[in-house]
């Protein structure tokens, strides 16, 4: 049928999580693209508008879709787990429904306060071509994470990563296009173009699911007919997914909230302490020092999306040496992931934002949000790891309780002309950190989860200084060699040389202490099961 994955012991939802990962790293390289051209067209006044326009989105969006993959993955991978197929497909009739009427509500909502939100805060009056521009895509991406939610209840990542593709590129062109066609009559008017993007974008994206969803109607009316609808119950369900969805949205409502908070607060307590510009300032941290932060998220994200199905099942199973299992490996990964993400862009933070947003000022933030990084992904994986479990409402309250922490912080510091924009970075890795360690505390409450040192720390903590000498010496190396013979251009290149250099390094490393094992590498589309059994005869995998 093409719906599920074999397990692999454990190790099908690091497939799927894959699947996921690469299609959000295409999209972000996309996404690179327009944020690339945005500050040189735009100008960063004009990207200031842009990124003011985007928590009020973010906000309403979230409200209006978040809940309801979670509480569909949860649900259908949950009876399909107790062979209910027929029920499954009714949940997902259910959140369908639901998710129609709660995107027109907010679509129109965001519409209607925009104005009143404008003079609430004091905004600049041109920021509402921008918030505007952005609301038809509440609609179209509501119901988009509906069959998102479907696909990935049934395990198959597929379909949400090609949407996600294509949603990605239709924005780009869409924004690229319209920024340079708009800006000549004035900054407002083509950070709208730029916004709107992802109307077209969603737009796009929903009609492939649709396409997908109707190629595969034989399998999916096949599927809808199995097993028993017995437990099925219109209101016991919407029940069951209100109360699964609603933490869920709510936890996811604070990062936007965040982003608002600050987005209201920031630029007016860097004004209170004398900087003259901080509106770019506020630019620098949210629309270029946080791009690259959340980078690497891309692949948490994904696991996280991978992981909440994957623990469900095995939950619904009671399957607590899977649930231990799949948890273990999932926070393995995290490490391995956000430790040398957040040492790299350290290293490298004033390469990175000279060469991506032609703003070597933007390292100044980056440099300290960029430890965020290992809290981040953290925060993600544990909260995926217990919505799984059920426990939807704790890292949603943990979120919370990092949010105050951060905004606390943000309103101190930024006003003090010691600190400035740094106070919300810092503020930033702060709040996330609080959240990470309280999840992960509940964590080892709810499993038989239990922390390896060595594999966790240890030698991770080892690999990452190996790679750090690597890419601090090695670009500098490049730089003076390249620099002979492509001038200016040499600065770039040995930039982005060194990246995929420190990445190589690291995986020797991680190679050489036994950290990654077969399995792990066997995952990996085509050249995987080589790969694996080429290092397996040389003995440098093994099983872990």
């Amino acid at each position: 049928m093409g719906f599920f994955m074999s397990d692999k012991k454990g190790a099908s939802f690091l497939e799927g999580a894959l699947i996921l990962s690469t299609a959000g790293i295409l999209a972000k390289v996309m996404g690179f693209g327009y944020r690339i051209i945005l500050p040189r067209v735009l100008g960063e006044y004009g990207l200031g508008l842009y990124q003011m326009a985007y928590p009020i989105y973010t906000i309403l969006l979230v409200v209006s879709r978040s809940g309801i993959p979670v509480s569909l993955a949860k649900m259908i991978s949950d009876r399909i787990a107790r062979k209910e197929e027929k029920s499954a497909f009714q949940i997902f009739k259910v959140g369908r429904k639901l998710s129609i009427i709660v995107g027109i509500f907010f679509s129109v909502l965001m519409a209607i306060l925009t104005p009143f939100l404008i003079d609430l805060f004091s905004w600049d009056s041109e920021v509402l071509y921008a918030i505007l521009a952005l609301a038809p895509a509440i609609f179209f991406v509501s119901i988009m994470a509906t069959y998102r939610g479907f696909f990935q209840g049934l395990q198959d990542m597929v379909p949400t990563a090609c949407s996600q593709v294509v949603e990605q590129f239709v924005r780009m062109v869409t924004m690229i296009l319209l920024v340079y066609l708009l800006i000549p009559y004035g900054a407002e008017i083509a950070a709208a173009g730029a916004t709107f993007g992802a109307v077209t974008g969603s737009i796009v994206g929903l009609l492939l699911l649709f396409f997908i969803y109707y190629k595969r109607r034989e399998s999916i009316w096949d599927f809808s007919r199995r097993g028993s609808a017995a437990n099925f119950n219109f209101k016991g369900i919407l029940k069951e997914m209100v109360s699964l969805g609603l933490p869920v949205t709510f936890g996811a409502l604070v990062l936007p909230l965040m982003n608002f908070v600050d987005a209201a607060i920031v630029p007016a307590r860097l004004s209170l302490a004398g900087f003259i510009n901080p509106v770019e300032l506020f630019s620098r941290l949210s629309g270029m020092a946080m791009v690259l932060v959340n980078f690497p998220a891309i692949i948490t994200i994904s696991l996280a999306a991978s992981l909440v199905p994957a623990i469900s099942e095995a939950f619904a199973q009671k399957n607590e040496k899977l649930i231990t299992k799949r948890t273990e490996t999932a926070l393995r990964f995290t490490v391995l992931i956000g430790l040398p993400a957040a040492v790299g862009l350290f290293i490298l933070a004033e390469p990175l934002t000279s060469v991506i947003f032609n703003s070597p000022q933007a390292a100044v933030p980056l440099r300290i949000v960029c430890w965020g990084v290992i809290f981040i992904t953290l925060q993600q994986t544990t909260a995926a790891i217990l919505q799984g479990l059920g426990e939807t409402i704790i890292p949603a309250r943990n979120l919370f309780f990092g949010a105050v922490i951060n905004a606390v912080i943000n309103y101190t510091l930024t006003s003090m002309p010691a600190f400035g924009i740094q106070g919300a970075a810092l503020g930033t890795v702060v709040g996330f950190a609080l959240a990470a360690f309280l999840n992960l505390y509940y964590v080892k409450q709810y499993s038989n989860f239990k922390i390896n040192a060595q594999l966790l720390i240890f030698k991770p903590v080892f690999s990452v200084l190996g790679m750090s000498l690597v890419v601090w010496g090695g670009h500098k190396i490049l730089h003076n060699v390249l620099s002979g013979f492509m001038g200016r251009l040499s600065y770039g290149v040995s930039t982005f040389l060194i990246v995929p250099v420190g990445a190589l390094i690291y995986f020797i490393f991680l190679l050489l202490l036994k950290v990654v094992g077969y399995n792990d590498l066997k995952i990996i589309p085509k050249i995987g099961p080589s790969v694996a059994e080429f290092l397996k005869k040389m003995n440098l995998v093994g099983e872990l």
